[in-house]
């Protein structure tokens, strides 16, 4: 199969597409610089941004017929210009929103029917099981503007759903991300009650791979950490 991963040249998203690739998928990727990443046997790359429909559109466009995208992976974030919680932002306010309400358009009109979100714990009805200094520095800084871009995220996968009874989907709410090594995935519901701290992006990057393949976690948002 097929996937296309948004955000495959940032952080947590270049090691979605390494797992993908040792799993034997193959991938398109859209991103604005294609010279960020490096050919490879399964790889296509897009040049474009998913906060343009048309740009979503091409890269579906483009893949062959007989490997036809399956399913999605958004590893997209509202980022800041650094990673202290006070930075500036450096994308609109509701980019990731955006992108997914682009990305979904495109793929109602080429019949694909799952996607899998990278989220966060500090967010719906996992935010009162967050540590209370974690949901303290979301409040009181910028970081809040990314939170309530995915709040928004979760809506719309949800209105999608109420829409479509095929449409599949999943957030993956993560603990806090760090860049160790892949360790075993501890799940903690919906909920996170109970969830350790951190999680690595490489286990992130294998539990979003494991949602795309499974249907354990379809129209769920896992709270995830090691």
């Amino acid at each position: 199969m097929r996937i296309l991963i948004l955000g495959a040249n940032g952080r947590t998203g270049s090691l979605v597409l390494a797992e993908a690739l040792t799993r034997g998928y193959t991938i398109t990727a859209l991103v604005r610089q294609p010279k960020s990443l490096s050919a490879q046997t399964g790889l296509e790359i897009i040049e474009g941004t998913p906060y343009s429909q048309e740009d979503v559109s091409k890269a579906f466009a483009l893949t062959p017929k007989s490997d036809a995208i399956g399913a999605v992976i958004c590893a997209l974030n509202n980022g800041r210009t650094s990673d202290n919680p006070w930075a500036a932002t450096s994308a609109p306010k509701s980019f990731v929103a955006d992108c997914v309400t682009t990305t979904l358009a495109v793929m109602r009109e080429y019949g694909v029917k799952k996607i899998v979100v990278l989220g966060t714990r500090v967010m719906g009805s996992s935010r009162a099981n967050s540590p209370w200094i974690m949901r303290k520095v979301v409040d009181w800084s910028n970081m809040k503007i990314s939170i309530d871009d995915h709040e928004e995220v979760e809506k719309i996968l949800k209105k999608e759903d109420s829409r479509d009874v095929e449409f599949k989907w999943i957030v993956a709410r993560a603990t806090g991300l760090d860049d160790k090594e892949k360790k075993e995935i501890k799940f903690w519901g919906n909920e996170g009650k109970g969830a350790g701290w951190w999680i690595s992006r490489s286990s992130v990057a294998n539990f979003l791979l494991d949602a795309v393949e499974g249907s354990e976690w379809d129209g769920q948002t896992p709270v995830i950490s090691n």
